[in-house]
């Protein structure tokens, strides 16, 4: 039930909003959006009910979105051209007006959509379903964020983003985002875990959005409805779509899903008959993508760019006006009490330096030629040292999905395969970005990489629908040229004959592509080794939550729990149980580090840190009641306590066991204040 409300709070409000254009096509692309369109009414309602007076909790911004698109619906309905008066100019009816024309898709259509969804959702189950929460530490700071929305009431970032949940500090400038909200809600809605809400989104929400929105751009562009079923199957296992989400950054992996439907939204304004409405909704709907992964516009841009160029409707300049001031209308508009905030977060901005500085034949090879970037699942990826042998369905599917690649290309030559030039012409955009970027210094190349802060397994997730699209492209090419050179050699086995109606053999080619390559992908020996990997970034097994409700149902009221921070998987205990933890988010403003300092002496204090000065007076003035530590550790965190000395502390009692998880008292000894300094 946690998984179906999450699911509906992600879609419902944005498909309201498909009713706000006529039937058919365009009311299937909105839909198709929907995802991307409920988090622009996310942004809209967070951003201004603050402003107005009005309550922002969770609660609130979900009625102001069914209001919203209540009121969007009824304002189109009512005063929408085309849709005012009959063909013959006879006015209509208000009750003709209010009226929801039915919409029936053809049954191809909804195979090909049901399909992929199926698919992609066994695949996320495979690789992180089945876990007591989402992987990665990045996970665990959207899991503070989100459950402090519910905690405080309010949606401002000053409230949610605080150094922990006592004596608290505003950490951050632009977090929490739509994305946090839409868990808060369905987890206040549900009553469930934030884990399974989150892990839905990963599990669901995503890979519904990502297979809508390709199946739309290339039936959009004239592909077949088995064409675009291939199309939109492919990117589940070529390409990081799941490995994306072993930092944690489940918005990392939703963005990029959500580009295709809003893409060709976009494209549909600008060249489609209804641009002021159809504008509104795509401004919209960039206002939910920056306010989920600010930088995944990029990508949506170059895209939405690619579908105008495709589509067939007539361009007209003042179609183009009407769209372009619809969106940019939207798009502020919805999120202008926030603009400070976006442009100024200089702290959630630093950027590495280059990884190839002047390598330029390096910085190729990662991004180009390393055969890594094209396994099965994204996994391991590019640029990974001591890689152990790739089992033999691996290296067919390799093999598959290169010779796919290499043939690519020629689609963007070949009319029959326009539906897949925007995808082509965007990978190739930012692989050229990423080449450079890796590889100069230059002022305005790192002020573009501090988007994604010149990490390039950011910019790799960014574009990964890319890789599976342009593989189906590939293999309808190498199917063309297969009955080619069929037809040179003369061939004229009745076998080999296909009539007219029946479906192209380049057709059959792709889908049979994308079918072997999906039961390659589904052999143990493909997916193991990422799901191992997503296992060691991720509480594994029920004893997390025997130990956070046995210790949630003690802890008395104000008091904290000390934790190792992220290393052990604690912070759960407070996304999923509401228990109180000492540390939230870390500043990334100087004039309050002191706070979070403060709270690491504290830490050091009680587990006997070595030479760890007095800190009783920290102790009890954050009011710390509880220590928990596990035995899971997060790989690549060190340690802040040794178990030995931490095990000789009369500032702790062991109180109680679960598994490897172990849960202290704080005794008086490590509440002991002499004076200020501790």
């Amino acid at each position: 039930m946690t998984s179906l409300i999450a699911f509906l709070v992600a879609v419902a409000p944005g498909a309201l909003l498909g009713f706000a254009l006529p039937p058919g096509r365009y009311r299937w692309v909105a839909w198709a959006a929907s995802p991307a369109l409920t988090l622009g009414l996310i942004a809209l309602a967070m951003a201004w009910l603050r402003p107005l007076g009005l309550p922002d909790g969770a609660m609130a911004v979900l009625v102001a979105e069914l209001v919203l698109a209540g009121a969007a619906v009824a304002l189109s309905r009512l005063v929408g051209r085309g849709l005012v008066e009959d063909a013959d100019g006879r006015p209509r009816s208000l009750r003709s007006r209010l009226r929801l024309p039915s919409v029936r898709p053809r049954p191809a259509d909804i195979v090909g959509l049901a399909v992929p969804t199926v698919i992609a959702a066994g695949y996320g189950w495979l690789i992180v379903g089945r876990l007591a929460a989402p992987p990665g530490w990045d996970a665990m700071n959207h899991g503070y964020l989100s459950r402090r929305i519910l905690d405080t009431g309010t949606t401002a970032i000053t409230a949610a983003c605080s150094s922990g949940s006592t004596d608290t500090v505003t950490s951050c400038e632009f977090y929490p985002l739509a994305a946090n909200v839409a868990w808060a809600q369905a987890t206040q809605l549900s009553g469930g875990p934030m884990s399974t809400v989150m892990t839905t989104w990963a599990l669901l929400v995503g890979p519904f959005a990502l297979v809508a929105g390709i199946y739309a751009c290339v039936r959009a562009l004239g592909g077949r409805p088995l064409v675009a079923a291939a199309a939109a199957t492919a990117p589940v296992f070529i390409g990081p779509m799941w490995a994306s989400l072993l930092s944690g950054r489940i918005t990392e992996q939703a963005a990029p899903c959500l580009a295709g439907g809003l893409a060709l939204l976009i494209a549909l304004a600008v060249r489609g008959r209804h641009p002021v409405r159809t504008g509104l909704l795509a401004g919209l709907g960039g206002a939910g993508i920056v306010m989920t992964h600010s930088y995944d516009v990029l990508f949506l841009g170059v895209l939405a760019l690619g579908l105008v160029v495709g589509l067939r409707e007539r361009l007209r300049w003042r179609t183009i006006a009407a769209a372009a001031a619809a969106m940019v209308i939207a798009g502020i508009g919805a999120l202008a009490p926030l603009l400070d905030a976006i442009t100024g977060a200089g702290g959630e901005r630093l950027t590495d330096k280059p990884q190839l500085l002047g390598r330029w034949g390096e910085a190729v090879e990662f991004w180009l030629t390393d055969p890594q970037r094209y396994v099965l699942l994204g996994f391991p990826g590019p640029g990974t040292a001591h890689v152990a042998p790739w089992p033999l369905n691996v290296r067919i599917a390799l093999w598959i999905t290169v010779a796919c690649l290499l043939a690519s290309p020629l689609a963007l030559v070949l009319r029959s395969l326009r539906w897949a030039r925007p995808w082509l012409v965007a990978g190739l955009t930012f692989t050229l970005v990423g080449v450079v970027t890796i590889s100069s210094n230059a002022a305005l190349v790192q002020s573009l990489a501090g988007l994604w802060y010149g990490d390039p397994a950011r910019l790799w997730s960014m574009i990964f629908p890319v890789y599976g699209v342009a593989t189906v492209a590939g293999a309808v090419l190498l199917g063309l040229g297969l009955r080619r050179l069929l037809a040179l050699l003369g061939a004229r086995l009745t076998a080999l004959r296909w009539p007219t109606r029946t479906v192209p053999p380049a057709v059959t080619v792709a889908a049979g592509v994308v079918l072997s390559l999906a039961l390659l992908a589904a052999v143990p020996g493909a997916w193991h080794p990422l799901r191992g990997e997503v296992k060691r970034r991720a509480p594994v097994g029920d004893s997390y939550a025997r130990a956070f409700e046995w210790l949630d149902a003690r802890i008395q009221p104000g008091r904290v729990v000390a934790y190792d921070r992220h290393r052990q998987f604690m912070t759960w205990s407070y996304a999923d149980h509401g228990t109180p933890l000492l540390f939230g988010m870390p500043p990334s403003q100087t004039a309050v580090a002191e706070n979070w300092e403060e709270r690491w002496r504290a830490w050091r204090w009680l587990v006997n840190d070595a030479d760890a000065p007095p800190a009783g007076c920290a102790v009890r003035r954050l009011d710390i009641g509880y220590v928990l530590v596990g035995s899971a550790n997060y790989p690549g965190w060190r340690a802040h306590y040794r178990q030995s000395r931490l095990d000789r502390s009369d500032r702790l009692t062991l109180v109680h066991r679960v598994d490897g998880i172990r849960i202290y008292q704080v005794t008086e000894a490590g509440r002991v204040c002499a004076g200020p300094a501790g």
